[in-house]
């Protein structure tokens, strides 16, 4: 596999998020209407499984004092996967969403290597998901914790409150930013793996295919986003 090249993201440790749901409609959904409709239908011919609900965009997110702020538009999600598939021309909006980053008592990480059926098919990366309706509370307020321990169990079987929580890290790669909560778990990660494999094989594949265990920068290549290689570089053994 090609190797990345050397990358200079370095995740930002925060104490608290505040992030809202404003109301409004996203620009360049409304001026894109149409292309955005025939790119979602070929994408949708080619891959029947693949759905479009409500996700969920950031304009204006920012870290100031050890708080990521950041407001909130409802859109959906062919819109999104055409912002990101054209280059992301609107540069006012980002793609924030939480990670759940399963840290392991022999000092390894567990990552995801995406399914088949999925837009992302074989990139490998922390548990996680994009920001739905669901994620938002009465009150407005955006629920990345709640949204990245959700899919967390859902694409792993394993639980949030069986490990401790360890560092708060926003990563800031470009038009997207990583939440990232750390999970350190007290079992090593071959059988955590191995858990997690079962859970798989028990018929809860729908978005991972397998785990990978990442241990060393000799690991990262392109099937991994800058992202998902800062937080790793950052948390094993060889990040200095």
């Amino acid at each position: 596999m090609p190797r990345l090249a050397a990358m200079s993201l370095t995740p930002v440790a925060i104490t608290a998020l505040d992030l809202r749901l404003h109301s409004g409609s996203w620009s360049f959904a409304e001026a894109e209407k149409l292309r955005i409709t025939e790119h979602w239908r070929k994408l949708a011919d080619a891959n029947p499984r693949i759905w479009n609900g409500d996700v969920l965009i950031c304009a204006g997110a920012k870290v100031a004092d050890t708080v990521l702020t950041g407001r909130f538009i409802k859109t959906d999600y062919a819109s999104f996967v055409a912002w990101r598939d054209w280059g992301w021309p609107d540069k006012s909006v980002s793609n924030v969403f939480g990670s759940a980053i399963v840290h392991t008592a022999d000092n390894a990480l567990l990552y995801g290597r995406m399914a088949s059926h999925t837009l992302n098919a074989g990139k490998i990366y922390p548990p996680g998901g994009s920001l739905e309706m669901k994620d938002v509370s009465v009150d407005g307020r955006v629920d990345v914790m709640g949204s990245l321990i959700r899919e967390l169990a859902e694409e792993t079987g394993l639980k949030a409150a069986d490990a401790e929580r360890a560092e708060l890290l926003a990563v800031f790669d470009g038009p997207r930013l990583s939440v990232a909560q750390v999970f350190r778990f007290a079992q090593p990660a071959d059988m955590l793996a191995e858990a997690v494999r079962h859970y798989l094989r028990s018929g809860h594949e729908d978005e991972l295919s397998d785990i990978e265990i990442v241990r060393a920068s000799s690991q990262f290549d392109s099937t991994m986003p800058a992202y998902a290689v800062a937080i790793a570089r950052y948390l094993t053994a060889d990040r200095a």
